[in-house]
């Protein structure tokens, strides 16, 4: 079985996602390509769209707000719809692809961004794309993004049944909604012992805050710092600070009165969630989704203006995830959500509910069991 992952790079969570449904298919013995869509099909836009949000992010990110809401607006009008710019790119890509899917021949077909499934839908609309490839769509966040409900795609993975009205509420089909989560590598759906977990990342065995930074530099991660430096308990902080050099350095050219361990960019994140007793991150689908399968009290600060907005509101509306921000600072909301034992386990409760666990592993099952059907 051959499966064509078509991601794109905006940001890193559609490429996680990608990746980490790649990974389990290829141990049950499938060949996966996982195609960078927009790079493949003109280098220059697809570096350009990977820069252009990086950048947006950095220094205008209520910009990236506007357009947002602009895109959500527009979405149910079909007129305003084809004049956004991945309408336009798939009417002069959509032979390129085509003849990219003819040589490779999958016999599924992933998209794990909005971008990609318009692109394919326009090549159903215009008859270019006749084969008898099933296209699965992912939405990797806890909203469904502008145009979703624009596309022709044989099912929609959500990140949990709680999404399902919202996409039905969209115009999808109820049979093609299928709530199995977001896909994380497996190896989040594995435990280990916290004790343990430490030991192995050489961390004092004791209370311990993890912290995410953002891929793309967004948020004031120094003032969180100092916030929870001051906090009357006692706790160790981890921040992962991923690719960013400069906030790497900045950190630990700091004085803390508490321990904090800096890392940046690690393949054993997992491990790091095991070892904490709280996640602090920014509310992205991925990372988010990745906590939820640990099973870890999350706090979610400083979104991105635009989805992750949408994000925090379900988060916190559905008892997965607390939100510290302007109003609320981050050494409070720790404080007040650790002196109450019953908001944690009632938060435990909602995870274990709703934080869909082996993800990938279920997605990936689908697409075998939908490839075997094909066949019969």
């Amino acid at each position: 079985m051959k499966v064509l992952i078509l991601t794109l790079t905006v940001g890193q969570g559609h490429n996680s996602t990608s990746f980490a449904l790649a990974q389990y298919l290829e141990t049950k013995g499938a060949d996966c390509i996982v195609l960078d869509t927009y790079k493949y099909l003109n280098k220059l836009i697809g570096d350009t769209l990977d820069k252009g949000y990086t950048s947006i992010a950095r220094i205008s990110p209520e910009l990236n707000l506007r357009m947002y809401d602009r895109a959500e607006k527009d979405s149910s009008n079909a007129r305003q719809r084809k004049t956004y710019f991945p309408y336009t790119f798939a009417e002069v890509s959509k032979k390129k692809m085509q003849k990219f899917i003819e040589y490779e021949m999958p016999d599924v077909i992933v998209c794990p961004h909005i971008f990609s499934a318009i692109l394919i839908t326009q090549m159903k609309r215009d008859g270019i794309f006749t084969q008898k490839i099933p296209v699965l769509g992912i939405v990797t966040d806890f909203t469904l993004h502008p145009f979703w409900e624009d596309t022709v795609l044989d099912y929609y993975i959500v990140a949990n049944e709680l999404l399902v009205y919202t996409a039905e509420r969209k115009g999808i089909h109820p049979e093609r909604i299928l709530p199995l989560g977001i896909p994380v590598k497996e190896t989040f759906s594995v435990d280990t012992p916290a004790s343990e977990a430490r030991a192995r990342l050489k961390l004092k065995d004791k209370m311990t805050v993890l912290m995410i930074s953002s891929t793309v530099g967004f948020g004031n991660v120094p003032e969180l710092l100092s916030d929870l430096d001051n906090a009357p308990l006692d706790f160790q902080v981890v921040l992962i600070c991923g690719h960013n050099k400069r906030l790497l350095k900045k950190i630990q050219d700091s004085i803390f009165n508490k321990d904090i361990f800096v890392k940046d960019y690690v393949e054993n994140m997992e491990l790091y969630m095991d070892a904490a007793d709280c996640v602090i991150t920014k509310p992205g689908g991925i990372t988010v989704s990745e906590a939820l399968a640990k099973r870890r009290p999350l706090i979610v600060t400083d979104p991105l203006p635009g989805v992750e907005n949408r994000n925090i509101f379900f988060l916190v509306n559905n008892n997965l995830a607390v939100h510290a921000g302007k109003y609320a600072r981050i050494d409070e909301v720790l404080v007040q959500l650790f002196s109450q034992p019953e908001r944690l386990d009632q938060m435990k409760h909602a995870q274990e509910l709703y934080g869909k666990r082996h993800s990938a592993k279920t997605t990936g099952d689908f697409i075998i069991e939908l490839n075997n059907l094909k066949i019969k």
